[in-house]
């Protein structure tokens, strides 16, 4: 600041004018606003006032060239691609942005916020609309009113927010009304450490709703996979006409890496299911039993799509019905629907790194952990063990049958997370039937690759050891 000062005006007295331009170019804000409060409050100092202007414009200078790590790009976008250096929330708002998002409803809360600050500034550009809500629960009430009538509408929060949102998923998930709810972990429970990073959500996110309540829950486990899965979302929650939770952690949503932009969005704007004309009219079933579970749906104002929708078990028409065949046959639509989330396409919902066929040991991992897994399984390789690690980003619905295949290859399981439980475990030996060693840890902070390694050699040791 002395030195620009210097360079400016060729004094040390200005250097407070070149801070407040410094700052002005690091946000982009507009110059014309402070250049006249410089001129009124030195307009009896003609040189004075000169001099601070030149020191102002000297430091806004410097804020506009200073490093911004989400505007770096690399390589020419000619080529049809280009990489840009983006943390997991920023990468979030890029694939909401290209996913043709419509509506945002959210409430501040570490580590979340970032996504909404960076959607208050994108969505007006774009003709979309955000509103900050007084609380949690008026923003996921809010955002399944948009997702009724059509828009493609989010919300972001974390753990203490996401339990607040609890009863209205349910809602969602009885009303089939599409939406997105993009979760960051933090250390829990209740307020728990708001600054410091956890998977402790898991059991909230797949479970957290009163009665059978099912939705989709993805995990990204890095940061171009918070894109894909932000994009993908909308997709999800529209063709199959639910909820869909996206699950971060601070130290996913704060962590850069570089990610390669595909040349036009990925997404398809619109995943409806087509509402043929002789389904509407006065037989109109809003909730029709159909062979993939996923009814024909009308928006409000839809000629002849006039029908009830409510938070109580309904049938077909959406009119209230609590016979006993009925709930049956709405609960497994509700359930079944979703397993086709197993193939959805251009979504990576499990992917196999590392050794082929038998090996000594495998990492079974979700979310961000999945990036130490994956260094401790290459150094692992190094050290003479056959070994493997597989991701799994579709936590709900499972991929049951993938998942008991990878561990039926392997002869030792290990399952580190960032969860006292060992929630993930919990969930993989519920779907598979088969047993798995947990790796748990609630430290505050991300895994830490000579950990597991050592745990790994541990476990492989003594199987070795045995065996002999």
């Amino acid at each position: 600041m002395r030195e620009l000062s210097e360079r400016a005006t060729g004094a040390l007295r200005s250097r407070n004018l070149v801070a407040l331009g410094y700052l002005a170019g690091l946000y982009s804000l507009a110059p014309e606003p402070f250049l006249r409060i410089i001129e009124k409050k030195f307009k009896s100092k003609g040189a004075v006032a000169e001099a601070n202007r030149k020191a102002f414009e000297a430091g806004r200078l410097a804020g506009t060239q200073t490093f911004k790590l989400d505007m770096v790009s690399f390589g020419s976008p000619s080529a049809g691609q280009q990489s840009v250096m983006l943390s997991g929330n920023a990468a979030v708002v890029d694939g909401c942005l290209d996913a043709g998002i419509d509506n945002f409803f959210g409430y501040p809360i570490t580590p979340a916020t970032t996504i909404m600050e960076r959607l208050a500034t994108e969505m007006p550009k774009r003709g979309k609309r955000l509103v900050q809500t007084e609380d949690e629960i008026s923003a996921i009430a809010a955002t399944i009113g948009a997702g009724y009538t059509g828009a493609r509408a989010a919300t972001a929060t974390s753990g203490p927010g996401l339990a607040l949102m609890s009863e209205m998923l349910g809602l969602g998930v009885m009303a089939e009304v599409p939406s997105v709810v993009f979760v960051s972990q933090r250390g829990g429970p209740s307020t728990g450490i708001p600054t410091k990073t956890e998977q402790s959500d898991l059991n909230m996110a797949l479970f957290g709703s009163p009665g059978d309540a099912p939705r989709i829950v993805i995990a990204p486990t890095n940061v171009e996979g918070c894109y894909r899965c932000a994009g993908k979302a909308f997709e999800m929650a529209e063709r199959y006409q639910t909820p869909v939770v996206v699950l971060l952690d601070l130290y996913l949503s704060n962590r850069y890496e570089t990610v390669v932009m595909p040349a036009k969005p990925p997404f398809e704007p619109n995943c409806d299911k087509p509402l043929a004309k002789q389904e509407l009219g006065i037989g109109y079933r809003r909730f029709a039993l159909t062979p993939d579970g996923v009814s024909p749906r009308a928006l409000p104002g839809t000629a002849g799509g006039m029908h009830v929708v409510t938070g109580l078990e309904h049938n077909e028409f959406g009119r209230v019905n609590e016979q006993p065949e009925n709930h049956e046959a709405m609960s497994r639509k509700r359930h079944d629907k979703l397993l086709a989330a197993l193939q959805h396409p251009d979504f990576t919902h499990h992917k196999r790194f590392g050794d082929e066929g038998h090996v000594e040991i495998g990492l079974l991992a979700w979310g961000s952990t999945f990036g130490e897994c994956l260094a401790a399984m290459f150094r692992a390789r190094t050290e003479g063990m056959r070994c493997a690690a597989m991701k799994v980003v579709m936590l709900q619905p499972f991929p049951a049958a993938a998942v008991a295949e990878f561990i039926d290859q392997c002869d030792v399981v290990l399952v580190p997370e960032l969860n006292f439980q060992g929630q993930f475990a919990h969930l993989v030996q519920a779907q598979t039937g088969r047993i798995v060693h947990r790796y748990n840890r609630v430290c505050g902070g991300p895994m830490v690759v000579d950990e597991i390694l050592a745990e790994m050699l541990r476990r492989v040791g003594a199987r070795r050891q045995k065996a002999a």
